[in-house]
C-alpha cells in the first residue's frame, strides 16, 4: 500500500474543452482539459491551495500525503477550477504507484495517464482488473478493546533504519529508500517488533489534528501467525487515541485475511473502499 496515502462523482468531459494544463510538460501540454492542472514543486506552495472535499476518508490527512511526498521526491500533481483545488495526484517514481483524490472520474482518468505503466490507487475503478481495498475505521466511543501482548513493542528509532528497510524490501520487493531517510518524523510514529535482537515487524500511524491513520504494517514472512501484526496494530491504536484522533482508519486489501481480521477484533468497521488499477 501507499506510505503517502491510497486513494481515496462526475461533472466534465477530458475532451470537450479547449484549455490545457498550465505547466510546459510533454505530459499536459496539448490535452484538452476543462481544468488547469499543474505540478507542485515544494512544500512551500501548500499553504496558498484551497482544496475542496475530495475524499471521503482522508481529506484530513490529504496536506500531509502532500507534503510527505514531495520531502521523499515524489511529484505532487493538483487541478484547480474557480481558484479551487479539484484534484490530487500523488506519484512516486520508484514504487511507480500513484494515488488520486478527487470527487471527479474524468479527472481521475486524466490523473491515471499521466504516467504508465502505474499503479493507481483511486474512489473510481479505472480499468477492468482493480484490486478492492477496504476502509475501516473506529471512533474513540467504540472504546479500547482489552490486549495482551505477547511480544514487547517499542517506538521505533533511528537506528533501526538500516533493519527496517532490510525487512520492508523482504516483504515489499521494491520500496523506495526516501520515504525512510527519517525514521522520527512529524506526523508519523513508527513501532517495532524485535526477536533475538532483529527487528521481525514493523508499522506506523499517521496522526493529524482529530484523526489517525494506520499504514505501512509489514512482519517478516517466518514470523506471521505469532500475534506480531496483532500486537503492532493495539500498540498503534494506543498511540493514536494518546495522540487525541477520535478517530482511526486503515486500509486493507480484499485479499488480506491477516490484517483484515486484526482490524475488525479491534472493533474496526468497513466504511467504504478503494480501487487499485494497474495501468499498463
Amino acid at each position: 500500500m501507499l506510505r503517502t496515502g491510497a486513494g481515496d462523482p462526475v461533472r466534465v468531459d477530458p475532451g470537450s474543452d479547449p484549455r490545457v494544463g498550465d505547466v510546459g510538460d510533454e505530459r499536459t501540454r496539448g490535452n484538452p482539459l476543462p481544468f488547469s492542472v499543474h505540478e507542485l514543486r515544494s512544500p512551500g506552495e501548500l499553504g496558498r491551495l484551497s482544496l475542496d472535499p475530495l475524499s471521503d476518508y482522508f481529506d484530513p490527512f490529504l496536506p500531509h500525503f502532500m507534503t510527505e511526498a514531495l520531502r521523499c521526491g515524489g511529484e505532487v500533481w493538483v487541478s484547480e477550477a474557480g481558484g479551487r483545488v479539484t484534484g490530487v495526484l500523488l506519484y512516486n517514481e520508484v514504487e511507480r504507484v500513484a494515488s488520486v483524490f478527487t470527487r471527479e472520474r474524468a479527472l481521475a482518468e486524466t490523473f491515471s495517464r499521466l504516467h504508465d505503466p502505474v499503479g493507481v490507487f483511486s474512489d473510481f475503478p479505472l480499468g477492468p482488473a482493480s484490486e478492492v481495498y477496504h476502509v475501516y475505521a473506529v471512533d474513540r466511543s467504540t472504546g479500547t478493546v482489552p490486549h495482551t501482548y505477547l511480544h514487547p513493542v517499542r517506538a521505533g528509532r533511528e537506528a533501526d533504519r538500516t533493519a527496517i528497510v532490510r525487512l520492508m524490501r523482504e516483504v515489499y520487493g521494491v520500496l523506495d529508500e526516501r520515504w525512510l531517510d527519517r525514521v522520527e518524523r512529524d506526523g508519523e510514529k513508527c513501532f517495532v517488533v524485535e526477536f533475538d535482537h532483529e527487528v521481525v515487524g514493523v508499522a506506523w500511524v499517521c496522526v493529524v489534528p482529530g484523526h489517525a491513520r494506520l499504514h505501512s504494517l509489514s512482519v517478516r514472512p517466518g514470523f506471521r501467525r505469532m500475534a506480531v501484526g496483532t500486537d503492532l496494530w493495539h500498540a498503534r491504536m494506543q498511540w493514536a487515541r494518546h495522540a487525541g484522533a477520535e478517530g482511526v482508519l486503515t486500509e486493507i486489501s480484499e485479499h488480506n485475511d491477516a490484517s483484515r481480521s486484526i482490524a475488525t477484533a479491534g472493533g474496526m468497521r468497513p466504511i467504504g473502499q478503494l480501487f487499485l488499477t494497474a495501468r499498463t
